[in-house]
């Protein structure tokens, strides 16, 4: 199997050769079963309710420690087989396309206004500007401004990667932080992102759900390009991935939603 931590072909070893994850664990998963350790949710920060974007006003700044915004199932899950996929190759090349090079000083797009994000400042005030950044660009994405919500979104990476670098502990920021580069458009980057997440905190159930989502428009993308051994591999991780938000807690909404990711998974 393919370890859906660093995308190794791990065969059937019980922990991946190339960075040590624990696939026994995840192949009981896959089999309907879960560790003490899923089934109680401890460790990792996995206990913690993700928050929900929309239960935010927009541009409110949430306090850091009430991230995990994860991804939006507004945003994302209307629709998943085909809509889902059309709204984030839109964002995708608005940015610069997959794996583009505009990530780096002022984050803007050639048609928005430009959006400049913040490097300075202590860990809190960064991850509530980050935060606000954020609820800009959902609320762009939503009214279909996609230029202006890539230009917000590239700003909250930007500065959840300042407050990252100070504190790069909570598991709830570091996915926020991970979204927020899907959301402009660097899934590559964001992949990195969540699975340095997911090494520290191993059961944190938002970060294997958006991780699941960010192989499945890497699947998305290498079946476009005609590339089937690289989509049947990034389909592997995905189901990994999503198997492992369920089994983690398939009761919370999150495990809910990766069982209907898992479900809707293109073949």
């Amino acid at each position: 199997m393919y370890c859906p931590e660093c995308g190794n072909d791990a065969g059937e070893a019980k922990f991946c050769p190339e960075c040590g994850a624990d696939l026994a664990s995840l192949k009981n998963a896959m089999k309907g079963k879960t560790t003490s350790q899923a089934a109680s949710g401890k460790g990792g920060g996995g206990q913690r309710p993700p928050k929900e974007p929309a239960a935010a006003p927009a541009g409110a700044a949430a306090p850091a420690q009430q991230g995990g915004r994860g991804l939006s199932p507004a945003m994302i899950w209307g629709g998943f087989g085909v809509l889902a996929v059309i709204v984030i190759v839109i964002v995708m090349l608005a940015s610069g396309g997959f794996g583009g090079k505009k990530a780096g000083g002022t984050a803007s797009t050639s048609s928005a206004t430009p959006v400049m994000g913040v490097v300075s400042g202590d860990y809190a005030t960064l991850v509530q500007k980050a935060n606000t950044f954020y609820d800009q660009g959902q609320k762009q994405f939503q009214a279909n401004n996609v230029n202006q919500a890539v230009a917000y979104f590239q700003a909250a990476a930007m500065t959840y990667a300042a407050a990252w670098r100070k504190q790069g502990t909570d598991p709830n920021v570091g996915t926020d932080y991970a979204t927020a580069l899907f959301y402009s458009g660097k899934v590559s980057e964001a992949t990195k992102q969540v699975q340095a997440v997911l090494k520290a905190n191993p059961s944190f159930q938002q970060a294997w759900f958006n991780l699941g989502i960010y192989y499945t428009h890497e699947q998305a993308l290498a079946t476009q390009n005609n590339q089937p051994a690289v989509a049947k591999k990034a389909r592997a991780q995905a189901v990994a991935a999503f198997t492992r938000a369920i089994a983690i807690n398939p009761t919370s909404q999150v495990g809910k939603s990766a069982d209907q990711s898992l479900k809707q998974l293109p073949k």
